[in-house]
């Protein structure tokens, strides 16, 4: 049952309006993709790290636990709450490093970083181990189904939390069309549903008019799709919400 909740749901009309002026500073479009990995406890990970500009490395579904590295080689900043680093070589660091970093899970990665003249980067590493989702809470069991979907779609158009979901911060280049920009910026995961926040930017000259029905096949399972706008002008951005079935 493919929901099309920006036509049917009330609920996300009057949201909308409220929130939207607001979101807009929250996700800046950037043009490098992240650098993403699959990963098993002790593989050896080669990614590119800026020489200037902070570098960041977080763990899809989970959080750094550790880093290791070789003494005044990095500037390491962490981020407890979200469980992910922000690393920077300094001066005298060599043009190639490498450092051990450990997930929650208890894996270990040694990452071989080569210094280059780029913008700040972001590392992503995704176990092929399997993680627990989280359940439902008692409270989102209740609910009918299309209740859930619009209890989801709210909780991601606020940017926040939600009960009973894992939230993932990532910025993964999804290539659909030449014609538009479209970033993978949040991810809710649960047992029974997944939401996706997604960017879009136009980068053409001319005036771009989307439709829900263009991502409903977007990488499958679609129960909702939803826009922040149907039009975008020229270098305009606007969100893009997906509800999918099942835990991602």
């Amino acid at each position: 049952m493919m929901i099309n909740i920006l036509c049917k749901t009330a609920l996300m009309r009057s949201v909308t309006a409220l929130v939207i002026l607001l979101l807009s500073p929250l996700f800046v479009t950037g043009a490098f993709a992240a650098q993403a990995f699959v990963v098993s406890d002790g593989d050896t990970v080669k990614a590119q790290i800026s020489a200037r500009e902070l570098t960041r490395i977080s763990v899809d579904g989970g959080r750094l636990d550790k880093v290791w590295g070789a003494p005044g080689v990095l500037d390491i900043q962490p981020d407890l709450e979200q469980g992910e680093i922000f690393i920077r070589p300094t001066i005298s660091a060599p043009p190639a490093l490498s450092f051990f970093v450990r997930d929650d899970s208890g894996a270990t990665y040694t990452i071989v970083a080569q210094q280059y003249d780029v913008p700040a980067q972001t590392i992503i590493l995704r176990s092929d181990a399997p993680r627990k989702v989280i359940e439902e809470t008692a409270q989102e069991a209740a609910l009918p189904f299309v209740g859930k979907i619009k209890q989801l779609i709210k909780s991601m158009v606020l940017a926040e939390p939600k009960g009973g979901y894992r939230l993932v911060e990532t910025e993964e280049l999804v290539p659909l069309w030449e014609e538009t920009e479209i970033v993978l910026r949040r991810v809710y995961k649960s047992s029974r549903l997944s939401g996706e926040v997604y960017s879009i930017k136009n980068l053409t000259d001319q005036t771009v008019t989307l439709h829900e029905r263009e991502f409903i096949n977007l990488r499958g399972r679609t129960q909702a799709v939803a826009l922040e706008k149907s039009s975008l002008a020229s270098g305009e951005s606007a969100f893009l919400y997906i509800v999918r079935e099942g835990a991602v």
